[in-house]
């Protein structure tokens, strides 16, 4: 009978200790991708039209919900790209983003998008 006790216990802290090791990697994989299609970002450009691109608008709203986190742009690494990618940088400002929240990174995959990537600053300036 003790035997079987002690068993249960080990059972239910072993599942407690492993529900805990899962809810503190959801809690540090917290960051959010949203990609911004050139097709997207060829209409012409306003402060209005800007507000309503949805990868723009959800990585703003996502940033402004967390507290310590930056938005990465992940931009093609070509000319074209950069210019993109600096643009949006600008436009981000404007919509009230400080710029030591945004971060330029070179290198998408996809030479037709820009991913806005907001997650905690720690974990994202690895």
């Amino acid at each position: 009978m003790k035997t079987s006790r002690n068993y249960r216990r080990r059972i239910s802290s072993a599942l407690i200790g492993g529900l805990l090791i899962y809810a503190a990697l959801a809690a540090a994989n917290s960051s959010r991708i949203f990609i911004l299609s050139a097709d997207e970002w060829a209409r012409p450009r306003s402060g209005e039209v800007i507000v309503e691109f949805e990868p723009v608008r959800a990585a703003i709203s996502y940033w402004d919900k967390m507290d310590n986190s930056i938005i990465l742009l992940r931009y093609p690494g070509e000319d074209s790209g950069e210019l993109w990618a600096a643009e949006l940088h600008d436009w981000l400002i404007s919509l009230g983003v400080p710029s030591d929240s945004i971060r330029l990174v070179p290198g998408t995959q996809a030479a037709d998008e820009i991913r806005l990537i907001v997650g905690d600053r720690d974990e994202l300036e690895q």
